[in-house]
């Protein structure tokens, strides 16, 4: 009987610590979507950062799950919006940054000190205000050194606030959470936290973030937010193509016998390919082979009409510190003279290495002095360590399927009338254009003041199509003067400008 009721104890005792250790909170347990990542666990660590398996000191600050109907109460005259940005997506290695703004209801707005005030110039007759702070934390910190403070100045895992010079306006705690992982910080109405991405997985990841505002004795949740974030092995990378005289370079279409110029933007907010050697490898699908440059600026041009496919592949060698390198080993050999080779290296590590030429060194040793056999030498080679630096070497891909056409490639004022006045109230002159490449379906003129900056009257006409491109247009003059006039002639495809300067005189 005695020995049931100790196994009974001993059991319920079991029970109390594993329902004790249940109740205790973690970071883990206030994510914003109130749920654990599947692969717990698995995540490398980032540098700084905590696992989230971390308590979490509710008394201090209170977790709220999103819906709670405390959130509508939580800030005077309102609700704060967190908005939680990066610049994002970022190529493992480099950083990535992400900025939280917090957008505080209407009329309220941070002060100098880091107080939250009521805006005056936002006031209107319907609107009073009894006082001038929303909240005032200035009271009751002014005679409070850090670390000698009435409040507690830690976050939820119990580490203190760490010292700074403008700790008096750093009124909001903000919680970063990634990767069952997080980062505490403290700051104003605006917070910036940039990461290495080094041990992150490639693909889409989610980062969330709670944000509080200091009280004397607890912190109040104020908002939360969440944005997805993307790791990529590969080198973001945009190319914008133009091209003279094209009318929309959306449509990817452009004109025959023209060059097009495609500037290549590599996504690098961080900086991290500063330093690395990168080339832009181009096939522009028209037979004309490929096209290796270190410029991220460069032009082509398609001297056939039709349907083409280009590529392009961004190679950058960036500088890295080297793995260890694997020797190879050599089984000596015998020579009749001495030779100078350069040595061959094998890198089990994956990094590429560059080597200088480096001589061989030699052990010799005398055969036997026999007059009727030639003296030999026996060598073996040493490796030397190599002086050059290693790199990571990281790809970046285009493509995209253009189309090219004839186009307007030319346009020029080849004659100018002036049309009698009695034909006309206005005074009035016919311009002759000419032009090369296709036959234009429209015609545009813009007629402007002297210094072509002022419009003062726009005409579109429709073209009349010939076999030949010359268009004759009629314009209207408003009164004496010089004017600038701009003649536009275009197709589907391709705009093409000329300009001239008029002078109109009283009668003329």
């Amino acid at each position: 009987m005695k020995k049931d009721l100790v196994l009974g104890g001993l059991v319920l005792l079991s029970l109390w610590l594993i329902s004790g250790i249940q109740a205790v909170k973690r970071f883990q347990d206030v994510r914003f979507h109130g749920k654990q990542s599947n692969d717990q666990g698995h995540h490398s660590q980032i540098r700084g950062w905590s696992p989230d398996r971390n308590t979490w000191d509710e008394q201090l600050y209170p977790a709220w799950k999103a819906g709670d109907a405390r959130w509508e109460n939580c800030w005077r005259g309102g609700k704060v919006e967190a908005l939680l940005t990066s610049d994002s997506p970022a190529l493992i290695g480099s950083n990535i940054t992400f900025a939280v703004t917090l957008r505080f209801p209407r009329c309220q707005k941070e002060n100098d000190d880091g107080d939250i005030v009521y805006d005056r110039k936002c006031r209107n007759d319907s609107f009073s205000y009894q006082d001038q702070y929303v909240y005032n934390w200035t009271k009751w910190v002014d005679d409070c050194n850090e670390g000698n403070c009435t409040f507690i100045n830690k976050f939820p895992d119990g580490r203190p606030f760490p010292p700074h010079p403008d700790w008096r306006r750093r009124n909001f705690v903000y919680i970063f959470q990634t990767l069952d992982q997080f980062y505490s910080l403290t700051g104003r109405s605006s917070a910036v936290l940039s990461i290495n991405t080094t041990n992150i997985t490639a693909g889409t990841q989610m980062m969330e973030v709670s944000v509080y505002r200091r009280d004397h004795r607890r912190h109040y949740p104020v908002a939360k937010a969440s944005a997805m974030y993307i790791v990529t092995e590969q080198i973001p990378l945009y190319v914008n193509i133009s091209q003279k005289n094209d009318r929309n370079s959306s449509d990817k279409i452009f004109i025959k016998d023209s060059p097009i110029t495609f500037d290549v933007k590599l996504h690098d907010p961080s900086h991290y390919l500063a330093k690395a050697a990168v080339s832009f490898n181009w096939t522009f699908g028209d037979g004309s082979g490929s096209f290796v440059s270190n410029n991220p600026l460069s032009s082509h041009t398609y001297t056939l009409l039709g349907n083409f496919s280009l590529n392009l592949t961004v190679k950058a060698a960036i500088p890295g510190p080297c793995k260890p390198v694997t020797p190879t080993t050599f089984i000596p050999t015998t020579y009749t003279s001495s030779t100078t080779t350069a040595p061959v290296t094998s890198n089990s590590t994956g990094n590429s290495t560059d080597l200088p030429f480096t001589e061989t060194a030699f052990v010799t040793t005398e055969g036997s002095n026999v007059t009727t056999a030639p003296t030999t030498e026996t060598t073996t080679h040493i490796q030397t360590t190599p002086a050059a630096g290693c790199f990571i070497d990281r790809y970046g891909y285009y493509k995209a399927n253009i189309r090219i056409v004839d186009g307007i490639v030319e346009v020029n004022i080849v004659e100018m009338t002036n049309v009698s006045p009695s034909e006309a109230q206005k005074s009035s002159i016919d311009f002759v254009v000419a032009c090369q490449g296709s036959i234009p379906t429209d015609a545009c003129t813009i007629i402007s003041d002297s210094t072509c900056t002022i419009p003062q009257n726009e005409v579109c006409d429709e073209v009349v199509t010939t076999d030949e491109c010359l268009v004759t247009l009629r314009r209207a003059f408003t009164g004496p003067g010089t004017y600038c006039v701009n003649i536009t002639l275009g197709d589907d495809a391709s705009l093409a400008l000329a300009s001239t300067l008029v002078s109109v005189s009283e009668g003329e």
